[in-house]
């Protein structure tokens, strides 16, 4: 049995191990931390493990995906569009009408990911990463 709640101050040292995991610059422990009354920083739970978070922002008056991460043992089990669609539906709870995110340029499986739930391509942002492009995409919710 899963559950998708809100990030507590118990998680963080689960969501930064998937954060180590998942990406060649991670976030520190403490940006995880800042966010922690962020009603938009949510974690997928099984078995009282953490296996996935995301943290949902706002940018330039749109919902914004600000990360999303699953622990690589998980992946491909529907764990990260579970995490995506309640970002979705949180964004539209609140009011807002789209969503955008950013994701590395050389990460194609990533955006094949973000286009299969609705995300489309809006501009490549140069220099975005210390060591990579950006594609910044939006979807309409």
């Amino acid at each position: 049995m899963y559950f998708i709640r809100g990030a507590q101050e118990k998680d963080i040292s689960g969501i930064v191990a998937i954060e180590d995991l998942s990406f060649p610059v991670p976030w520190p422990d403490f940006l995880f931390r800042a966010n922690l009354d962020n009603p938009g920083f949510i974690v997928y739970e099984e078995e009282k493990k953490i296996i996935g978070y995301a943290i949902l922002g706002v940018f330039m008056e749109n919902a914004h995906l600000l990360s999303i991460a699953v622990h690589p043992a998980h992946r491909r089990h529907r764990v990260g569009s579970l995490l995506l669609q309640k970002c979705i539906n949180i964004a539209h709870y609140h009011g807002y009408e789209s969503m955008t995110l950013e994701v590395r340029e050389k990460n194609v499986e990533g955006q094949i990911f973000y286009q299969a739930h609705g995300f489309k391509e809006k501009e490549i942002i140069s220099g975005y990463y210390l060591d990579d492009n950006a594609v910044r995409m939006q979807c309409k919710i």
